[in-house]
């Protein structure tokens, strides 16, 4: 083994140290990270507590050599990050998880082959959103809220369906 490998614990949790990151946007779009006198390119930050908690527990990794990707940590709450820093990450993240909010359900069909069809507003406009298996992909992950995945992978959420107006409500009752 030579000085230049790495040596990589898949059980180890490593907390990085704000005050040490300095990450920086690349041409391409991607981020690179430098920390402790490593450069990292083409990091890929992730939110591990996704529907709860948007600026806790992020996790920085990135690809190595061989195609592996490989955490160098994990920010524990992007607060103690300088102000430049945390905007930074947090427009990353924000681009990087964008999702629409369902503000009202006008209708949903279900076309008997197993995709439903669901005609909403959101906060990108009226949508008619297509969803296979909507079992799995119309969940409501608490009694509030409902997160959406649609058929080309996009994401949307309702925060509080018992906040929408009734006949949403109405329309949401059969498939919730």
């Amino acid at each position: 083994m030579n000085n230049e490998e790495e040596l990589y614990e898949v059980d180890k949790l490593t907390l990085l140290d704000c005050k040490k990151i300095k990450l920086s946007l690349e041409k391409s779009g991607f981020l690179t990270l430098e920390y402790e006198g490593r450069s990292y390119s083409r990091v890929n930050p992730t939110r591990l507590i996704p529907f709860y908690s948007k600026t806790t527990y992020i996790s920085l990794s990135y690809e190595n050599e061989e195609g592996e990707f490989r955490e160098v940590g994990i920010i524990k709450d992007m607060a103690e990050l300088d102000k430049e820093q945390y905007k930074l990450l947090d427009d990353y993240l924000e681009y990087k998880y964008y999702m629409p909010e369902i503000t009202r359900v006008y209708n949903i069909r279900d076309n008997m082959r197993g995709s439903i069809f669901v005609k909403a507003d959101t906060t990108s406009g009226e949508k008619t959103i297509c969803v296979r298996d909507w079992y799995q992909n119309f969940r409501m992950l608490t009694s509030d809220y409902l997160y959406v995945n649609d058929a080309d992978g996009n994401k949307y959420f309702c925060k509080d369906i018992h906040g929408l107006d009734r006949k949403s409500r109405a329309v949401l009752e059969l498939f919730t």
